[in-house]
């Protein structure tokens, strides 16, 4: 018997807003860096990202992937 697998992405939807939120995070504080540098634009791309990292982990993120 053959197993079909399946090619969509695994994980659930506030899983893929986490990594959003931490993408965002990364490229606001990157332009803050370019961008003069700008420090507060910096610091709002940390706080994004930190934030993004643990609300992933207070919602088991990571126990999507099996």
């Amino acid at each position: 018997m053959v197993e079909v697998v399946e090619s969509s992405p695994r994980g659930r939807p506030v899983s893929w807003a986490v990594v959003a939120v931490v993408i965002v995070g990364f490229i606001v504080g990157g332009l803050g860096l370019i961008l003069g540098p700008t420090w507060w634009l910096f610091w709002v791309g940390v706080v994004l990202s930190v934030g993004g990292i643990v609300v992933g982990w207070a919602t088991g993120m990571m126990e999507d992937v099996h």
